[in-house]
């Protein structure tokens, strides 16, 4: 009987799935920040391919054919099969991207179809750059469609994506794909130290753990126990004590990529002197206002279109009773197509300012024409913030009360106002009337990092938005 754990089997298996198969016919989702190896650890999927006789594709929508060729020249006489998705004209439209995918499927499901080799791998590097060339739905759309070819020929397939901290694209391709890799990269003693971790597979029932890897002088990858420091650190933000490596920036050890990005986050606040100065001791819970504005970002629509609804948003949020009669106690934070709010004092602030606004906006949208409307979702939630100085001072906070109020807000549609778990309870226990207009729309939506939170929706007749978010469908 063949051997199913060494049929398509990514780089490093055996530690990542603990000794178990991974599916045939899997498509994998490869994440990390730039650096990471995410391209080598292709390269390594596809030779370990050639080398066992498999047929070897790579995907690309950036790269030439000499650039591809050069890849492979030192590892082997044969190398994959490229392809390219890229439009016959320079400066294609959505129509002939369009065009471009699809027959670029069409051609792949006739050469995989009739391919009787052993197994059948591809390597599409990467989604980052596919999602700034083509429109979201038409992307997700190519994805799903890639699936089914793939499925159909049994083959495995892995696809990067850089990991950012406000990219809403690896949810949505997670859900397409059988499972999510990740890997990352932490200097240790003045080392780089490389690890690589199934998150979950479909059909697959294992433990997630960190497996180490090296690259080798010829660009392969040797996976392995490495030393580590032992449980000396204890982490600069959070205070836990580090169980395995640390995850090191600035000579700051964190215990995990979360509390060092959150660093990272705060030295652009606060300056690079962070790392003589020490983090900030002090924090307090802010109530935070997300707002941005639905459709800003719309190729049709023109500069001064954008400029005006800008302006227009800023003053109708200046002109509510809600911001007005917080002016000390409040701090505001431009994010270029809407804004963030923090109410010190009062956590009925932001969900008032909300319906102002809305009322607001009906008024204004009445009667004209569709390209002239101001839509935008909102999202609220509390939680603690990092604080220097001067409350007032719109560029000292950084915390986890505001990352968690803008993934809120990123789950809602034109309309909605979304609220955190904290928020929307601390209201509803607060005053009666609140229970009429918050409604709960997730017990469990899993957001970034594999954290699960309750999300709830406020709206009456004249406003907020009744449908259940896209996202939460």
């Amino acid at each position: 009987m063949e051997d199913q754990s060494r049929v398509g089997a990514i780089p490093g298996v055996d530690m990542l799935l603990e000794g178990q198969a991974l599916p045939q016919g899997s498509m994998l989702l490869l994440t990390g920040p730039s650096g990471t190896g995410k391209t080598t650890y292709c390269q390594q999927f596809l030779s370990d391919g050639l080398a066992a006789g498999e047929h070897c594709i790579w995907i690309s929508s950036s790269m030439t054919d000499k650039e591809f060729a050069g890849m492979f020249s030192f590892r082997t006489s044969r190398p994959p099969q490229f392809v390219s998705l890229r439009p016959s004209s320079t400066f294609a439209n959505d129509a002939e991207w369009a065009s471009s995918l699809r027959s670029m499927l069409t051609d792949l499901r006739a050469n995989v179809k009739s391919d009787r080799q052993p197994g059948i791998r591809m390597v599409l590097d990467s989604l980052t750059q596919l999602k700034l060339l083509v429109k979201e739905e038409m992307l997700l759309k190519f994805l799903a469609d890639l699936s089914f070819v793939a499925k159909e020929a049994g083959a495995t397939v892995i696809i990067t994506l850089n990991e950012t901290e406000d990219d809403r694209m690896r949810a949505k391709a997670g859900a397409i794909c059988d499972g999510i890799l990740e890997l990352r990269i932490d200097e240790i003693d003045g080392k780089l130290n490389r690890s690589a971790r199934l998150t979950h597979i479909r059909g697959v029932s294992h433990t997630p753990v960190w497996a180490n890897f090296g690259i080798e002088k010829d660009g392969s990858l040797a996976f392995g126990e490495q030393p580590v420091p032992g449980s000396i650190f204890s982490c600069v933000l959070c205070g836990k004590p580090i169980a395995g490596a640390p995850v090191m920036e600035e000579n700051f050890a964190f215990d995990t990529n979360t509390c060092a990005e959150t660093y990272r986050k705060l030295t652009k606040i606060y300056g690079a002197n962070i790392s003589e100065i020490g983090l900030p001791s002090e924090a307090v819970n802010v109530s935070f206002f997300f707002v941005d504005i639905v459709g800003l970002s719309d190729p049709s629509l023109s500069v001064r279109k954008q400029i005006e609804k800008i302006r227009a948003l800023n003053e109708f949020v200046a002109s509510t009773e809600a911001f007005k009669k917080s002016e000390d106690k409040r701090f505001i934070l431009p994010t270029g197509d809407g804004m963030a709010i923090g109410f010190l004092l009062n956590s009925e602030l932001p969900l008032k300012l909300s319906i102002e606004l809305h009322r607001k906006l009906a008024a204004h949208n009445k009667n004209r024409p569709a390209e002239d409307r101001i839509g935008v979702r909102i999202g609220l939630n509390s939680g603690p913030v990092f604080v220097v100085g001067d409350i007032t001072n719109n560029q000292n906070v950084w915390g986890p009360g505001i990352i968690l109020a803008r993934r809120v807000m990123d789950l809602g549609d034109n309309g909605h106002i979304l609220l955190g778990e904290k928020i929307a309870e601390d209201l509803m226990s607060s005053n009666e009337k609140y229970k009429d207009i918050i409604k709960l729309v997730s017990g469990n939506f899993q957001i970034k990092h594999g954290q699960v939170i309750k999300v709830y929706s406020a709206h009456s007749n004249d406003f907020g938005n009744s449908a259940l978010p896209l996202r939460l469908l």
